[in-house]
């Protein structure tokens, strides 16, 4: 029977369709609306509508609400594909150990490079204010011509900011301790061990104000406020009080030195300051104590002794350019009639605290502040990053298309049996989904394992940092966007076979189209181990050739001794001298204010006396004693060295310098025999020439030669060196030990050697060669491991071929060589491909040294056959196996 009428509510008929069951539906719908009708002819149409909505709601009950869980067809078909996936894991052992190993030393490699690289990019952002952390640079020109760009100021800069920059809220100096100090504990009974400490700086209280360094005890207002106050951190806490540090406050250190003698007061203890922070120091003084010494209370210190550094604090609504555009012409301000007379500009900018480890724009930087990364490293280490981990998702593409044709029949069979592509490519994206997910799992472990070594390896305190929105960023695309870079291609490939042809083991048009992919592939992976490999070798020449380079003068077995600081005399230091050339293993003796390495004690504006004052040059200067150029071996090509038997009574000799070759450049002094007769103006003194050193690199092959002036100094405590033979070392050094006590009681001997110690300015660059040398080893063992699990599938398709050929009367070493000669043939377009790209990576980076290798072709041969001799012996571990195997078994297997 039909019952016409107006159809239902709609809204509510939606609704019923909507939660109900579907094999409910029907029955339940057509009750409903047979009432519906019933009711619209009895009583009309509202009021069958309003009972139609009744009955919907009355239906709304659990036996006859349909499950709304997305995942009920999901999950089922999620869970079979993993299980085939996990099956044809075991099922091919070799396969899936190459490709979870590779990717997984990928992924490792990938995030151990990630964390050095999140390490070196925060620096000094710890600090709460460091988007408003400048520090004061001065630029100067001379004539017009750009000079040099220094760190270094007079101690009048930072109030004159404060007065006349109101950009700036707050300015705080620091002044390096240079030479370090003699520090040892006051109060105890009995003999106190004291301690040499150079990680000193001198500063004041509002230097509290702008960092963000940690106070565990004590007022940071008013810690550095009184002149004999000292703050300390934890590790100086340790070393002198031990490990409770309840009532260290109020303690007292005696602190001896260049500007001190005297006790200070333990005002509060810092929180060691962290490795990823510019500034390094163990102990602060205030700042007032260094001002009221001889040096900084004469006239003209205020401006004239450069020894300070000024950071900033800029005002929140106030930008670096703004700031900029008020401290560029200060110097003139206060300055005018000096600049003007010489011929000079100085400009003060701002550089953010932020940049000063890794895009400093100093000139000629000393100490650890030289021995630092750069963003271009940083950048070469994101790149490398990127490609292991590409090779790693090769491998796999790779594998995965190189292993279609046996999974030809899988496939035929699934879609004879009415599988439809889409569902073909999600089963084979989970295989590629829980490849990646155990590699990932893997890789981590891994990282885990070597990133503590790594760290230990380059000096640096790397650990994974989970936190890291970088980190978390990255892990979460190798799990989720890996899978479907890597998996998407095979999955494509794989699904496309036709059911017909794949049951009868034909291969797809494609397969050719597939091969060419698979080469041009391993093509890529090889040119970037080439260009690895090649890198390699010039890293690692580079360092030899700097650390071997004839530097101008002689380390080897000369023992350096930091200067005493206490209780020194003219007379204690001529006994001691005397006692330690008697010595019959000490050679030479020599006293300095620095040393090669150090830098030169400092760097001051120069001209010839014949000159205009505005002719004025950069020349850096120390002062040493008659010993020094023996001791060192430096070679005097022109006058005669500060030796006892030229010295005349109006001490001319003590006036007098020795310059560099360079010197003779730069000043315009003719020849080193020239020059002899000439006089320069040095900080306003004039000196006369008297000697010629031949250049040497007092600081590291980065720089240049400069222009240099050595000064005579009879005496002086900051570094005694001594030349001494290589017979028993040990007992050498402990007559020295013996004589220094007794010539300097109160004083710790410290010594180091002199190759040692130049060396150390080489840190950062043997830091990056381990990087590169490790992540370079990685990236070309997994190249290898794909050429391995490639030549592994093609040995296995070709087995009735090599049983054939070797029925036929082939050798093991001519099928070797027949089946290794497509992928030799491969790494020689690689290599033809990556030598002009690694000369050019490998100029660039040699341009970051004064001093360096010439590129020459066996920086490029050498790899190339070490590369191909392991991509050789890789491959032909597989085909010597299948030749060896007897052929009557390959050619009875279907």
């Amino acid at each position: 029977m039909s019952i016409q009428g107006q159809p239902p509510p709609r809204i509510a008929q939606r609704f019923l369709r909507w939660f109900c069951k579907p094999e409910l539906l029907e029955e339940i719908e057509g009750d409903i609306e047979e009432d519906y009708y019933y009711r619209q002819q009895d009583k009309g149409k509202n009021y069958a509508a309003f009972w139609y909505c009744i009955d919907v709601v009355r239906f709304l009950k659990p036996f006859a609400v349909k499950s709304f869980v997305k995942t009920q067809t999901f999950n089922p078909m999620f869970s079979i594909n993993s299980k085939l996936a996990f099956r044809n894991l075991a099922k091919n052992k070799l396969y899936s150990f190459i490709n979870i190993t590779g990717l997984a030393i990928g992924i490792a490699a990938c995030l151990i490079i990630t964390q050095y690289v999140l390490f070196q990019l925060s620096f000094d952002r710890f600090h709460s204010k460091s988007d408003r952390i400048y520090r004061v640079l001065t630029t100067a020109y001379q004539n017009g011509e750009y000079g040099n760009t220094g760190l270094y100021c007079g101690f009048a800069l930072a109030p004159a900011l404060l007065k006349d920059v109101p950009e700036i809220e707050q300015a705080a100096r620091v002044h390096p301790y240079y030479g370090g100090a003699i520090v040892q504990r006051t109060g105890q009974k009995g003999g106190v061990r004291p301690f040499f400490e150079e990680e000193v700086l001198f500063t004041e209280p509002s230097f509290f104000s702008i960092f963000s360094f940690e106070l565990l005890q004590g007022d940071a207002h008013t810690a550095l406020s009184s002149p004999n106050a000292v703050v300390i951190t934890q590790k100086i806490a340790d070393k002198y009080f031990g490990s409770s540090h309840d009532a260290i406050i109020g303690q007292s250190l005696r602190i001896n030195g260049g500007y001190t003698n005297e006790e200070f007061t333990i005002t509060g203890i810092l929180k060691d300051v962290p490795a990823n922070s510019h500034l390094n120091f163990d102990i602060l003084l205030p700042l007032q104590k260094v001002l009221q010494s001889n040096q900084y209370t004469q006239p003209g210190a205020d401006w004239g002794w450069t020894n300070f550094f000024v950071y900033a604090l800029l005002n929140p609504q106030v930008t670096e350019q703004q700031a900029e555009q008020k401290i560029a012409n200060l110097m003139h301000r206060y300055r005018a009639e000096e600049l003007e007379s010489s011929g000079t500009r100085e400009v003060l900018s701002l550089e953010p605290i932020l940049d000063v480890h890794l895009q400093s724009s100093i000139d000629n930087e000393d100490g650890e502040q030289a021995n630092k990364t750069d963003m271009g490293t940083i950048y070469f280490l994101i790149v490398i990053a990127l490609f292991i981990l590409v090779i790693a998702w090769i491998n796999f593409i790779n594998l995965s298309t190189a292993k279609a044709t046996e999974r030809g029949v899988e496939v035929g069979i699934k879609k004879a049996m009415g599988a439809i592509r889409p569902q073909l490519i999600a089963q084979f994206l989970t295989e590629s989904f829980w490849i990646n997910l155990i590699a990932v799992a893997l890789g981590l472990a891994i990282t885990y394992l070597l990133l503590p070594i790594m760290g230990e390896v380059i000096d640096l305190p790397l650990e994974l940092t989970w936190n890291a929105p970088v980190i978390q960023i990255l892990l979460l695309t190798l799990i989720v966007v890996g899978p479907v870079l890597a998996g998407l291609y095979p999955a494509f490939i794989l699904s496309a076979y036709q059911s017909v042809n794949a049951l009868k083991s034909q291969k797809s048009g494609g397969q050719k189209d597939r091969f060419a992919v698979r080469k041009a592939l391993v093509v890529f992976q090889f040119v970037v181990s080439t260009l690895l490999m090649a890198g390699t070798f010039a890293v690692s020449k580079q360092l030899r050739y700097m650390e071997n380079r004839d530097t101008g003068f002689q380390m080897d077995q000369v023992l350096v001794i930091k200067g005493p600081r206490v209780g020194v005399s003219l007379e204690n230091f001529e006994a001691f001298k005397n006692q330690v050339k008697s010595i019959a293993t000490a050679e030479s003796f020599a006293s300095s204010r620095s040393i090669p390495g150090a830098g030169y004690s400092f760097a001051t504006n120069a001209r010839r006396e014949d000159t205009e004052q505005s002719a004025v040059k950069r020349i850096d200067a120390t002062w040493i004693d008659k010993g020094f150029m023996e001791t060192y071996g430096m070679e005097l090509i022109s006058g005669r060295d500060f030796s006892d038997a030229y010295d005349s009574p109006d001490e001319m000799d003590r006036n007098g310098v020795l310059v560099s070759e360079e010197a003779l450049k730069v000043f315009g002094l003719g020849t080193a025999e020239e020059a002899l007769e000439k006089r320069l103006i040095i900080s306003g003194d004039t000196s006369l020439i008297r000697g010629v050193v031949k250049d040497h690199n007092w600081k590291s092959l980065h720089k240049g030669y400069v222009a240099s002036a050595f000064y005579y100094i009879p005496a002086t405590t900051r570094y005694f060196s001594l030349k001494i033979n290589s017979q028993n070392t040990k007992a050498t050094l402990e007559q020295i030990e013996e004589k220094y006590h007794e010539a300097f009681p109160g004083n710790p001997l410290e010594f180091f050697f002199m190759d040692d110690f130049f060396n150390r300015q080489y840190e950062q660059d043997q830091q990056f060669a381990s990087i590169f040398n490790a992540f370079a080893g990685f990236a070309i063992f997994a190249a290898c491991l794909g050429l391995f699990g490639l030549a592994s599938y093609t040995v296995v398709q070709k087995a009735k071929e090599i049983g054939i050929r070797k029925v036929l009367g082939a050798g093991s070493l001519q099928i070797t060589l027949l089946f290794s000669k497509r992928y030799m043939v491969l790494i020689l377009i690689a290599n033809l491909l990556a030598v002009p790209l690694a000369y050019l990576a490998i100029h660039k980076w040699l341009q970051n040294f004064a001093f360096s290798i010439p590129i020459r072709a066996n920086l490029f041969i050498v790899p190339i056959v070490i590369l191909a001799a392991i991509a050789l012996l890789t491959i032909s571990f597989q085909t010597l196996k299948a030749s060896f195997s007897n052929p009557v078994k390959n050619l009875r297997s279907e």
